[in-house]
C-alpha cells in the first residue's frame, strides 16, 4: 500500500494490511474501566492488597509486547484492541501464547494456595475482633464472601484473538472503525512520544548511560512496524538506526554522542514532528557547528541554549560574533502545553498527510526569549 495516499484512501485500504488483536486477562484488559467491569477489583476487596498483582503483571506484559508493533484502538476513550501490521502478526501471536502459558501455570499455583491465603487473611490482626453490622467480625465476613476456587477458575481467563477485517462499508461514513483508522497515524506518533516521555528524563546532566539505547531500539522497532501507515515512520526508524550505529555501546554516552541521542529523543517527544514535514529534514547526526565549537568548546552549554556562558571573559563580544550557518539543524524548544497536540490525532487533515509549516503551533509570546537548541 502506498504511504502517500490521502487519508480517505488509507481509512479503507489500511485494513488490508493490519490485524486487530485483542486480549482480556482476568476479566479485564487492564485499561481504565468503570468498577463494575473489572471482576478483579470486586473480589479483591475481600483479600489482602496485592493478591492479584500477578494478574496485572501479565496484563502489562501482554500490552507491552503488543505496543511494540501495534497501535491502540480506542472506543469512547477505552482501549478495545490493537491494530498490528500483518507482517508482525504471526510473531506477536507466538509471544502472546508464551505469556498465556506462563499465566496459566501461575494461576494453577495460585488456586491451590487460595484457601490458605483466605484463612491467613481472616486471622490477620486488623480483621480479628472487629465488629460489623449484624454482629459478625470482619474475619467471619471474609470467610463467607472470599472468592471460591471454582469461581476464580472460571473468571481468571486469558483470552486472546486476532481478526482480519475486510469491509467496514455497512454504515458508510458513520462507521466508528473507519473513523478510528483515519487517526492511526497520529495515534502511533502519540504512543511513540509518550513512551519516550515516560522513559527518558531529558538532557539534564549532559551525559547518560548506554541503557538509553534500549529506548532508541524500542522506538526503532515501533517506527519500523508503523511504516505501513506512513513513510514518516520508516524515516524515523532509519534515523534511529543511524544513531545506534554512530553511538558507542557499553560505556557512558557523553559529548557529541550524547547530543546525537538527546537530539533524536527530543525530536520523538513531539508527535507533530514525527509526522510533520520536518520529519524528512531532521538529522540527529548533524550536531557540530564550527562557529560554536571553536569559540565555546562546551557541548553542554550549546545543547542547553547557553553558548554565551562558555566565554565569560568576553560578554560584550556577542554582537560581533558570526551568525550560525543556515545548514545547522535547529530544534525549537518543546511546547509546555502537552494538551496542545491532543486534537491532531483524529483530525483528518493531519493523518497520513504531511503537516505543512502553516499548521505549526504558535508559541506564546512569553516564550520568545527562550534560546533555540542549536547543534
Amino acid at each position: 500500500m502506498s504511504t502517500n495516499q490521502s487519508t480517505s484512501d488509507v481509512s479503507v485500504q489500511i485494513l488490508q494490511d493490519v490485524v486487530l488483536f485483542d486480549y482480556i486477562i482476568g476479566g479485564s484488559t487492564g485499561e481504565k474501566t468503570v468498577e463494575a467491569d473489572d471482576f478483579i477489583r470486586e473480589v479483591g476487596k475481600t483479600l489482602p492488597s496485592g493478591t492479584f498483582a500477578w494478574v496485572n503483571k501479565y496484563r502489562a506484559e501482554a500490552k507491552r509486547e503488543i505496543l511494540k508493533v501495534g497501535v491502540s484502538r480506542r472506543v469512547n476513550n477505552r482501549v478495545r484492541g490493537y491494530f498490528v501490521p500483518t507482517a508482525h502478526a504471526q510473531g506477536l501471536a507466538q509471544v502472546l501464547k508464551q505469556i498465556r502459558d506462563k499465566y496459566l501455570t501461575e494461576k494453577k499455583t495460585f488456586l491451590a494456595e487460595l484457601p490458605a491465603k483466605v484463612e491467613e487473611w481472616a486471622k490477620a490482626p486488623e480483621n480479628v475482633g472487629v465488629s460489623k453490622p449484624g454482629g459478625r467480625t470482619r474475619a467471619e465476613l471474609i470467610r463467607i464472601h472470599a472468592p471460591q476456587q471454582g469461581v476464580l477458575e472460571k473468571m481468571l481467563t486469558f483470552d486472546i484473538s486476532a481478526i482480519r477485517i475486510n469491509d467496514t462499508n455497512y454504515f458508510g461514513e458513520d462507521d466508528a472503525l473507519q473513523q478510528e483508522v483515519k487517526g492511526l497515524v497520529g495515534q502511533a506518533a502519540f504512543e511513540i512520544s509518550e513512551d519516550v516521555r515516560r522513559s527518558w528524563s531529558g538532557p539534564k546532566k549532559g551525559n547518560t548511560t548506554s541503557r538509553v539505547l534500549g529506548l532508541v531500539r524500542r522506538v526503532q522497532d515501533k517506527a519500523e512496524a508503523m511504516s505501513v501507515l506512513s513513510s514518516k515512520f520508516g524515516n524515523l526508524a532509519k534515523l534511529c538506526g543511524e544513531v545506534l550505529a554512530a553511538v558507542p555501546t557499553g560505556q557512558n554516552i557523553e559529548g557529541v554522542a550524547f547530543i546525537q541521542v538527546s537530539s533524536l529523543l527530543q525530536f520523538c517527544m513531539d508527535p507533530e514532528k514525527i509526522i510533520g514535514d520536518q520529519a524528512t529534514e531532521f538529522d540527529p547526526l548533524v550536531v557540530t557547528d564550527p562557529t560554536v565549537t571553536t569559540e565555546s568548546g562546551n557541548y553542554n552549554n550549546v545543547f542547553f541554549g547557553e553558548p554565551e556562558a562558555a566565554n565569560p571573559a568576553t560578554p560584550n563580544s556577542a554582537p560581533n560574533a558570526p551568525k550560525p550557518e543556515t545548514g545547522v539543524s535547529i530544534v525549537p524548544p518543546l511546547p509546555t502545553d502537552r494538551e496542545a497536540h491532543a486534537n491532531i490525532f483524529f483530525d483528518e487533515k493531519h493523518d497520513a498527510v504531511a503537516i505543512g509549516p502553516a499548521t505549526a503551533v504558535t508559541e506564546p509570546e512569553h516564550l520568545e526569549t527562550v534560546q533555540p537548541f542549536i547543534f
